[in-house]
């Protein structure tokens, strides 16, 4: 039985080493996406406003798929110890990942702690750049 030709050993370890390097990028990246993963949710600020000087509130997004997403407003109260957590609230039900991590994401957002009466946040949020802006949310704040 004739040997190959040695340009055809050579084709045959150069398609090897190219199977081997694509193998092992493979494997790198998904070492990359399993440490991702491992990381937590993916989350992005989208808002933050203060009121006076003793009430401030954060909007923040989480990721909750490849193109969904929560948003959470979470309050603060200003006390002698500085910014403490008073409370956490749901804002609508799912909205699209990328829109919120965009420009122009916050279409509204009031904050009001009128005397008498308990503070709260309105929010509107963008939707899509087709559908536009949400209707505003208001979520009560709990001291």
């Amino acid at each position: 039985m004739p040997f190959p030709p040695p340009t055809r050993i050579r084709a045959g370890r150069a398609a090897l080493a190219a199977v081997a390097t694509l193998l092992l990028a493979t494997a790198a990246v998904s070492a990359a996406s399993a440490e991702t993963s491992a990381a937590g949710p993916e989350t992005h600020r989208i808002a933050t406003a203060t009121l006076g000087s003793d009430l401030k509130v954060a909007l923040t997004a989480h990721r909750a798929g490849e193109y969904e997403a929560t948003v959470e407003l979470t309050a603060f109260r200003h006390t002698k110890g500085g910014w403490q957590e008073t409370d956490r609230a749901p804002v609508g039900e799912t909205w699209f990942w990328y829109p919120l991590t965009g420009t122009g994401a916050v279409c509204e957002l009031t904050v009001s702690d009128p005397p008498g009466a308990g503070a709260s946040v309105t929010a509107g949020l963008l939707q899509s750049p087709s559908l536009g802006c949400s209707e505003p949310y208001t979520v009560p704040i709990d001291d």
